[in-house]
């Protein structure tokens, strides 16, 4: 009984975490204007970045990372007291957090795709994995210069991680679930990255224009 309280506990903590998105606060706060207006619509570092230059990234970043982090906390400290579950608590509120981040009721559950608050809570959860799916990200950017590409691969590869360092059954199934939704929001990605329409970025460039832009 007190297991299952401290799980909806978790649950309405991570997934109110989640609605707080840094890219549409950022944006509306800083060029009053919504984010999920330009580009691709997905309220995302990535886009904002491509629409609004580095003027507001860090803010964006810090926001989303922030997040993910103190949901992974909570859910950590708040299951832990209840006996031996401090990861599994992790592991759901991260489940929960993204949930929140794609689908946000602040927002009219529209939201991003939960990269970067997921991987700060991954980070928490065990800063091996965490090193893990960000290595995949950065050689698979680096190869193929599509930014949701290694984040696609990032994703996969927390699982799969889990599953290689041991983890129990269901850390490996919660796992699994933050990886799906994550990945669902990336299948039009994938649908492009397949037709070679998906936007490449090239960082050079990228941050010469962007601050030529800005400032």
């Amino acid at each position: 009984m007190i297991i299952t309280i401290m799980l909806v506990i978790i649950a309405v903590i991570a997934y109110c975490l989640g609605c707080i998105n840094g890219a549409i606060i950022t944006s509306t706060k800083i060029f009053h204007k919504d984010i999920r207006q330009f580009g691709s619509g997905n309220a995302g570092l990535s886009n904002f970045y491509r629409n609004f230059g580095v003027k507001g990234l860090a803010m964006v970043a810090g926001i989303d990372i922030a997040k993910g982090l103190a949901a992974a906390m909570i859910g950590g400290w708040l299951l832990g007291i209840t006996g031996d579950h401090a990861v599994i608590g992790k592991l759901f509120a991260t489940f929960c957090m993204v949930l929140g981040h794609i689908y946000p009721a602040f927002y009219e559950f529209r939201g991003g795709k939960g990269i970067l608050g997921g991987i700060a809570a991954v980070f928490w959860i065990d800063w091996r994995i965490g090193f893990i799916c960000v290595i995949v990200f950065v050689i698979a950017v680096a190869f193929s210069r599509h930014i949701s590409l290694g984040s696609i691969l990032g994703c996969a590869s927390f699982p799969i991680s889990m599953m290689v360092f041991e983890y129990s059954w269901l850390a490996v199934v919660l796992a699994l679930l933050s990886t799906s939704i994550m990945l669902i929001r990336h299948i039009e990605n994938m649908k492009r990255i397949l037709n070679h329409t998906e936007p490449i970025f090239e960082f050079k460039k990228n941050i010469i224009h962007k601050l030529d832009k800005d400032f």
